[in-house]
């Protein structure tokens, strides 16, 4: 996910496609959970990462769904499971600068990948101009070409299937929009946009784009769920998520998320979640079953991953997203990782 500068979920080509579910790689030789863990959960726990596909190993459980960029896979998913196409906001990549003249560093915008295709970076003129290919993007997975098109031509940028993408190094071509190839999967549930901009658009423009965005989703009958940096990141001033509009933008995704990492601003996670919280309860009351907690499995504690379920209970969340942050996922249930994901899901080392 971007965060910061492309925020620190992703800041390589690598963990972008890790995070968003590309290819599955090779399972390790024990892991700690199976499928029957799922059983066990209480509530959504939703994981970045390829679907589980009958007869191949996996080491991404427990879950309730999954987010991945890659449409076939998602088709190819075991039953009984969530899946989420997982989907980049692209940005704007024409200056801009902050508050004290200085020229904010931004890279280009991740691009759908297909088969042997290189995956890429495009760039984009303006807010409209990336704005009309995000929703183009989500349109053609939602299996909604002729919108996609007259977002497109609305927009003056040219499509490119994922498919048959120009190779055009790693700056990409400017004002191209590439869209994924493929029918959209039959048991799609819904739609994970990662929304961490971060161009210089104002919280009027976020609203209005985030508006659109969930309108689009909901009109071909599937969920939305929005993933952002934390709420009140120093990236929010150029991303246009305030305290004005946190809550109309949660009313309008199925969830929104709250994200709690070992890098938050306040130096603890409770302080952080509270200080999201209240940007969201700023505009009208607290509704917990539309929030996700967006937790970070690398950096944080075994204690934090307590707090996390103690959170879901007390405020009646959803449920958790996660992150793994470069985290290795599967091996004993000793291993620091699984503890924390066992203290979430089960509440007890497994």
């Amino acid at each position: 996910m971007r965060r910061r500068c492309r925020h620190p979920i992703l800041t390589t080509l690598a963990v972008a496609v890790a995070v968003a579910g590309g290819a599955a790689s090779a399972a390790p030789e024990s892991v700690c959970f199976t499928a029957r863990d799922n059983d066990a959960l209480k509530f959504e726990l939703i994981q970045q990462a390829p679907p589980p596909i009958a007869g191949k190993p996996y080491r991404f459980y427990p879950l309730t769904g999954v987010a991945s960029m890659q449409l076939a896979s998602l088709d190819a998913a075991d039953p009984g499971i969530a899946l989420y196409y997982f989907q980049w906001a692209n940005r704007s990549n024409a200056p801009l600068t902050n508050a004290r003249g200085q020229l904010v560093a931004r890279k280009g915008n991740f691009q759908q990948a297909a088969g042997r295709v290189r995956q890429q970076r495009t760039a984009f003129s303006s807010v409209p101009r990336a704005d009309a290919c995000t929703l183009a993007q989500a349109a053609t997975a939602l299996g909604l070409r002729a919108d996609a098109a007259r977002f497109a031509a609305d927009g003056g940028i040219r499509l490119v299937s994922a498919t048959a993408q120009e190779d055009a190094g790693a700056s990409g071509p400017v004002d191209v929009c590439v869209v994924a190839s493929g029918a959209t999967p039959r048991r799609l549930t819904g739609l994970l946009l990662d929304y961490e901009v971060q161009d210089g658009r104002s919280a009027a423009e976020t609203l209005a784009f985030l508006t659109r965005y969930a309108t689009l989703v909901h009109r071909a009958g599937r969920q939305a769920i929005l993933l952002t940096n934390p709420l009140d990141a120093p990236s929010q001033v150029y991303t246009g998520i305030t305290a004005g509009n946190a809550h109309a933008i949660v009313d309008l995704f199925d969830r929104t998320t709250i994200f709690l990492w070992s890098r938050n601003r306040q130096g603890d996670l409770r302080a952080s979640y509270d200080a999201q919280k209240a940007m969201i309860a700023a505009g009208g009351p607290f509704d917990g079953a539309r929030i996700l907690i967006d937790f970070e499995l690398m950096g944080t504690r075994v204690d934090d991953a307590r707090l996390v379920r103690r959170l879901v209970a007390d405020d009646h969340l959803a449920g958790v997203l996660l992150w793994r942050n470069y985290a290795i996922q599967g091996g004993s249930c000793a291993s620091d990782i699984n503890m924390k994901i066992a203290a979430i899901a089960v509440g007890h080392p497994k």
